[in-house]
């Protein structure tokens, strides 16, 4: 892979470089920056740093260790030799994506929320508990459904893509082809593509048409384009979306191969959303025409 078109940086002069005291320092910075620019980097050039670190490192090589450190698969790979050596890894997040605890909704409390919430409503937290218990209790009402549906189709962001799940499951897989035409331009987004793989994800299998966009930010050589506080910052980022588009593609594979149904048992849709499916398309018509107000 070293050699190969996807990467720009010299690993031969890298190593050159690191394995000279008086060049040492010029190496890491160049193990640096590759490990900021391209996946495989952290990858290739940990063991390399960790080989020619010396007994007392200097300030180049423990940031370019650190940088490295950034990498889910140059640690996992190669933690343990990492262990050996006396730097500092980059902090994980304190707060990942969905590692708190979500309020508990029933229907009438879900209900009582949304009514307190105007027609063009156009961002909510906890998006998925709130629906998930309306359409848990049953068909969502007609007020209802039209905010979700502001909610998926108006704003692209996080609550586009946690609500888009949702909408598949009240209106149907009659709305798939839409709503993942509506999706996939995000998957690479650096602020909202994890969200959007998260809710490809909980999709399953429904979302297998766009598994090859899901892949194609998993096999991108570079990193993807942000503009964040530090390089680091950045990097980390990307290792992010990385693994949540990872994830996202084990969740689809995963769900590809629909259970058997029993003999005679009439076909039924995977995400079938009852009732809301037959009203969605006069839900849309009726709030582009703007003959239902919010309040």
């Amino acid at each position: 892979m070293t050699n190969g078109a996807a990467h720009t940086y010299d690993y031969g002069l890298i190593s050159h470089l690191l394995a000279g005291p008086a060049t040492r320092d010029a190496g890491a910075r160049l193990a640096r920056a590759a490990c900021h620019a391209w996946r495989a980097a952290p990858v290739e050039l940990l063991p390399l740093l960790i080989r020619h670190c010396g007994q007392q490192p200097g300030a180049a090589v423990l940031k370019a260790l650190t940088t490295a450190s950034i990498s889910d698969e140059a640690m996992r790979v190669h933690g343990a030799a990492a262990a050996t050596v006396a730097f500092t890894p980059y902090p994980k997040p304190r707060h990942p994506p969905g590692c708190c605890a979500a309020p508990v909704y029933d229907g009438a409390s879900a209900a009582a929320l949304l009514s307190a919430r105007p027609l063009g409503i156009s961002r909510i937290s906890h998006a998925p508990e709130i629906f998930g218990a309306l359409l848990d209790a049953g068909p969502l009402t007609f007020r209802q459904a039209a905010q979700l549906y502001n909610l998926t189709f108006r704003w692209p962001g996080r609550t586009q893509a946690e609500c888009a799940p949702l909408w598949l499951r009240h209106a149907g897989e009659g709305a798939l082809p839409r709503l993942l035409a509506l999706m996939t331009p995000y998957l690479a987004d650096y602020v909202a593509g994890e969200y959007y793989l998260a809710a490809l994800a909980g999709m399953g299998r429904a979302a297998l048409p766009v598994l090859p966009a899901v892949t194609a930010v998993i096999d991108r050589p570079a990193r993807i384009p942000t503009k964040d506080s530090t390089r680091d910052a950045e990097m980390a980022l990307d290792e992010r979306l990385l693994r949540a588009a990872l994830g996202a593609r084990s969740a689809i594979l995963a769900d590809a191969a629909p259970p058997p149904s029993a003999p005679g048992s009439p076909a039924r849709s995977h995400h079938d959303g009852g009732a809301g499916g037959a009203a969605s398309s006069r839900i849309s018509s009726v709030i582009r025409s703007g003959s239902v107000k919010g309040t």
